[in-house]
């Protein structure tokens, strides 16, 4: 399982669709977003891949290639302010600060580890956390702080679409990319 300690950074151009997740100098993954299917796709540096979704009302999760779940994000407060972060091994909180584009994620309702983004936008995430955090908690914590409405509910206007489509559109997109 691929860990986050000490300090990360997300980082995208204005207007981009694709992220990079850096810790210490080594770049951890690289995130495309897919607005239109209001999902994000994540590589890592050892070449896990990750579909990011939403999944039902107020949920969104992280499901591997073979389609397994590793790890889900669900809203707990109506506002979006808090959220649960879950996945094998791990359960934590994601909680709103009161300071601005703030977050705290914690266990048991003690703070670990601190999101935070710039002050005007989300184009870069800062990741503060003094003790480790697994990747996929952090992408799932990014994937509903950068863009909470996309996350609000499973999106409507959406035409289903099978996994094999999905993979095959995301995997053309990235080669023609260099992702």
């Amino acid at each position: 399982m691929s860990l986050i300690r000490g300090e990360a950074t997300l980082t995208s151009p204005w207007f981009s669709n694709h992220w990079r997740l850096m810790n210490q100098g080594t770049e951890l993954a690289r995130l495309r977003r897919f607005p239109r299917l209001h999902i994000s796709a994540a590589q890592l540096a050892d070449g896990t891949e990750w579909i990011i979704e939403p999944d039902g009302f107020a949920a969104v999760r992280a499901i591997d290639t073979f389609g397994q779940e590793v790890a889900r994000i669900t809203r707990r407060s109506w506002w979006g302010r808090r959220w649960d972060i879950t996945g094998s091994g791990f359960a934590y909180q994601l909680i709103s600060h009161p300071v601005p584009r703030r977050w705290i994620v914690a266990v048991g309702g003690s703070p670990f580890a601190e999101l935070k983004g710039s002050l005007v936008s989300y184009n870069t995430v800062t990741i503060d956390a003094p003790l480790t955090i697994p990747t996929v908690a952090a992408i799932l914590a990014w994937h509903v702080v950068a863009r909470p409405w996309e996350q609000a509910a499973a999106p409507r206007s959406l035409v289903p679409r099978t996994r094999l489509a999905d993979s095959a559109v995301i995997a053309a997109t990235d080669v023609a990319q260099g992702f």
